[in-house]
């Protein structure tokens, strides 16, 4: 990538993410339109397929997009491991557009299926090796943390322009639109250097050292004798020989380590995605009824909303405390949806007057939205990057994540049945989403260490990193990719 000459290495990481976090934007973009095209599908007379579907038809739309991206998100964490993250991220981007390209092409509601699956695939993969790149090219955990929570704003603002686009655009320019975008990350994405982390599990030293020197902004021969560089240099190459060629080697750690950080790692993955913000969104003309404004603008208010809860992680988000910033944005967002669902159940004989019954439903959604983008959904990624040696972390957001797609999947297909077999249907789902964020708050309070701004001794004591002598484990720059190393 042409890059200039004075540019830094903490830039560098950063156009690198901004790059790769095309992949995540253009998943908000297919998912934003989605609820404005189902209704063009259904329509006789505007429909762009050759044959109207009906409702059940155009159901299996966001669906398909999350039962694919739970196969994508299964294989893509040892896909990144074997063959490197940015491997697996150029892949995503070409099956994004084959996406787009069968919306463009297609004529019959099967295309727009396949639509739905490639990109589906595509984005349960991005989401899970996104943050394992992001963590193993960062010059430090605090970068790591800071570039992690843009994910969450790029894929917020995908979800706006979907919204805007759909309801707004012309059907054959969102296509393009799409494709455009994905043109955008293909052709710029090959030119970013691969993981130094993923060549030292190759034990291939030579582009160790190019791709290191890539990301820290070495672009002179002479710059080759900075200190810093060269002290991060030599932990690579120290760990490479502690661990031999294949440069993983045994991190020793308590069983009690394992299994705490394994089970709150897999529970934000999984409570994050179930909080609400897919469905709700999904699914906001039912939530809201007629209540708010129009529909068009319902669907714009919320995703602003989740932009402004996007935009508030990635400026002060790194700068709290994990465990603060987790349980305030949990807790406020099961606060929101419960007084939701307390509304929809008692909330006319409150006697608030007939602007609380117009507008508080759309406000309380919007507040909940905006609390889990701007701390329960982002965390989940950051969490289990700073905690998770490389290879457990990348097995296990794989699986939890793809969980979590599953689980999700299902509670799309079930919203029309239980909406219309339960009698508070609605309600029900409303109480699943402030229990999942209820769950977190109060299960990470005692089980999730505090990681930020923590001496690396205190963190790796109160983690039980261990040697096999009972030592504390030494945390380097190379541990930030998470491959430990110990005295």
């Amino acid at each position: 990538m042409c890059l200039p000459d004075a540019i830094t290495g903490s830039a560098i990481q950063s156009v690198a993410t901004a790059v790769g976090s095309i992949l995540c934007f253009n998943f908000g973009l297919m998912f934003g339109i989605t609820p404005a095209h189902m209704t063009l599908y259904e329509s006789e007379y505007d429909t762009p397929l050759n044959k109207a579907t009906d409702p059940a038809g155009t159901a299996w739309l966001t669906g398909y997009l999350f039962l694919s991206a739970a196969i994508g998100a299964l294989v893509s964490g040892w896909l990144a491991f074997r063959i490197g993250p940015k491997s697996v991220l150029l892949c995503t981007g070409l099956l994004q557009i084959v996406g787009w390209f069968c919306i463009h092409f297609g004529y019959d509601i099967v295309h727009i299926y396949a639509s739905r699956l490639f990109a589906g695939t595509a984005s349960g993969a991005a989401f899970v090796v996104l943050p394992i790149y992001i963590n193993e090219i960062a010059e430090s955990r605090e970068k790591a943390a800071s570039l992690t929570f843009t994910i969450e704003l790029w894929r917020t603002l995908g979800i706006l322009a979907g919204f805007i686009l759909g309801f707004y655009a012309p059907y054959a320019y969102v296509n393009m639109v799409g494709c455009a975008v994905s043109f955008v990350f293909s052709m710029t994405f090959p030119f970013v250097q691969e993981s130094p982390h993923y060549f030292l599990r190759k034990g291939n030293v030579p582009c160790l050292e190019k791709s290191l020197r890539w990301f820290r902004g070495i672009r002179d021969i002479d710059d080759r004798d900075n200190p810093e560089y060269l002290a991060e240099l030599a932990d690579f190459k120290a760990e490479l020989q502690r661990t031999g060629k294949s440069g993983i080697g045994p991190t020793p750690m308590s069983n009690g380590y394992i299994i705490r950080l394994t089970f709150v790692s897999f529970l934000l993955t999984v409570c994050a995605k179930l909080s609400g913000v897919f469905v709700e969104l999904n699914y906001a003309a039912d939530f809201l009824g007629r209540t708010g404004y129009s529909t068009e603008v319902n669907y714009v208010l919320l995703a602003v909303a989740q932009c402004v809860g996007g935009l508030l992680a990635r400026l002060i988000g790194p700068r709290l405390p994990r465990k603060l910033l987790l349980c305030v944005s949990s807790l406020m967002a099961a606060i929101s949806v419960i007084m939701l669902a307390l509304f929809k159940q008692f909330g006319q004989s409150w006697m608030f007057g007939s602007w609380s019954e117009q507008y508080l439903p759309i406000i309380l959604l919007a507040v909940q939205l905006a609390f889990v983008s701007f701390g329960l959904y982002p965390l989940a990624a950051v969490v289990s990057s700073e905690l998770l040696p490389t290879k457990l972390h990348d097995v296990l957001y794989s699986l939890a994540s793809a969980v979590s797609w599953l689980l999700l999947f299902g509670m799309i297909e079930a919203f029309n049945a239980v909406k219309s077999t339960i009698a508070p249907g609605l309600v029900l789902y409303l109480w699943v989403f402030a229990a999942a964020s209820i769950l977190v708050g109060l299960i990470s309070m005692p089980l999730l260490p505090e990681t930020r701004n923590r001496r690396p001794s205190s963190v790796q004591r109160e983690l039980g990193y261990v040697d096999d002598g009972g030592g504390v484990a030494k945390i380097t720059s190379v541990t930030n990719g998470h491959i430990a190393s110990h005295i």
